[in-house]
């Protein structure tokens, strides 16, 4: 909970920071140049991973993988996504969704983001702590979802980076990590007539 509460704070008071720069006259077709090609300024991109999470109510080790796909109408972000979560990667009994208002700061290197917002679970909860996993009971809740994002780009719209999430609801909260791969919409094309700076 404590992890939402600061999740919140930074999202609602981090806006300054994270604002992308000159948003004060939205320009949809606003492009950048950066090793020849172009590059829009407002883009989507979408996050795919895996990691390690804790659940609070069943306190074992567990593993996520988990999709982001943040879009912007024009200069917000919203992201959709979802995350599945268990004991192994194949033995997933958590999978949740969410539907957040984002915050970005993007440069050349480095694209970060946090975001926050409504998320709806259906998970099972194990009624022995059994081999066999007696999952007995199940759950449809609504709760709430955030994160942090940092990717290190190795191209301008491609990259690598971690997140750090909580997903929490009245009957349990999930939070962890994941090793996320980045892939950017941002590409449309080359610069032409473009001149590399001479080295000096």
């Amino acid at each position: 909970m404590r992890s939402l509460i600061i999740l919140a704070c930074l999202l609602f008071y981090g806006n300054i920071w994270f604002a992308q720069t000159d948003t004060a006259v939205y320009n949809s077709k606003k492009e950048i140049v950066y090793d020849g090609k172009r590059y829009r300024v407002y883009n989507s991109w979408l996050s795919v991973g895996a990691g390690a999470s804790y659940n609070t109510k069943w306190p074992k080790d567990e593993k996520n993988l988990g999709a982001d796909f943040t879009f912007h109408l024009k200069q917000y972000y919203f992201r959709f996504g979802g995350f599945m979560s268990g004991s192994d990667f194949t033995a997933s009994n958590n999978y949740s969704f969410h539907l957040c208002y984002a915050l970005r700061k993007e440069a050349e290197k480095f694209n970060l983001s946090i975001a926050a917002g409504p998320s709806s679970s259906y998970f099972r909860r194990p009624l022995s702590d059994s081999s066999d996993y007696n999952l007995g009971t199940v759950y449809n809740m609504v709760g709430g979802f955030a994160a942090i994002e940092a990717i290190y780009k190795i191209k301008y719209d491609v990259g690598l980076g971690g997140q750090i999430f909580c997903d929490y609801n009245q009957a349990q909260m999930v939070y962890g990590v994941r090793l996320v791969v980045y892939f950017s919409g941002a590409y449309r094309g080359i610069k032409y007539g473009y001149v590399p700076p001479k080295k000096k």
